[in-house]
C-alpha cells in the first residue's frame, strides 16, 4: 500500500488498498457525537469458523479489530503509509454468532516512534462486547521514511 494518505477522507478507497480488508468488506462510518469512527465487517457465511455453532472464525473478528486500530492510527496521525504493528494482543469474551461486527477504536498514545491503540468489538449491542484488543504500531516519520534507531 504505497499511498494510504491520499485516501484518508475516502474510506472506501482506503479499504480498497488494502486487499484482506477488501476481502473481509470492511467498512468505516462516522458516527456523530463523542464515539467516532465505528468500523464495520457485514456478515457473510465464507466468515463461518464452526459451521456447528454458526460462530464467525475468530481470525476474523482479530482481524477486524487489528485493520481497524491500523487505520485509526493512520487517519488520527496522519500517516503517510499503514504503520507496522509492533504489538497486538486480543481477549475474547464470547463466540461471535452469524452477524455483522462493529468496532471502536481509542488512540491511548501516540510518540514519536509508537502510537498505542485499544478497541472493542460488538456485534448487537455495544454493551455486549464480543472481544478487546491493544496494540502498538510504529509510527513513519512526516516523509514516511521509517523511523531510525538511534536514540
Amino acid at each position: 500500500m504505497d499511498e494510504p494518505s491520499a485516501a484518508i477522507d475516502d474510506s472506501a478507497a482506503l479499504v480498497a488498498a488494502i486487499p484482506y480488508a477488501r476481502y473481509l468488506d470492511i467498512r468505516i462510518e462516522t458516527a456523530t457525537g463523542e464515539t467516532g469512527r465505528i468500523y464495520r465487517m457485514p456478515f457473510r457465511d465464507a466468515l463461518i469458523g464452526s459451521p456447528r455453532l454458526q460462530a464467525l472464525h475468530g481470525g476474523t473478528v482479530a482481524s477486524l479489530l487489528e485493520l481497524a486500530m491500523q487505520f485509526e492510527v493512520l487517519i488520527a496521525e496522519r500517516q503517510a503509509r499503514l504503520p507496522y504493528p509492533v504489538d497486538f494482543s486480543i481477549d475474547y469474551w464470547r463466540s461471535a454468532a452469524a452477524s455483522d461486527c462493529r468496532c471502536r477504536c481509542r488512540l491511548i498514545r501516540s510518540g514519536r516512534r509508537v502510537a498505542q491503540v485499544q478497541a472493542e468489538c460488538w456485534q448487537d449491542d455495544p454493551e455486549r462486547p464480543i472481544a478487546f484488543a491493544r496494540a502498538d504500531f510504529l509510527l513513519r516519520a512526516a516523509d514516511g521514511a521509517e523511523p531510525s534507531n538511534d536514540a
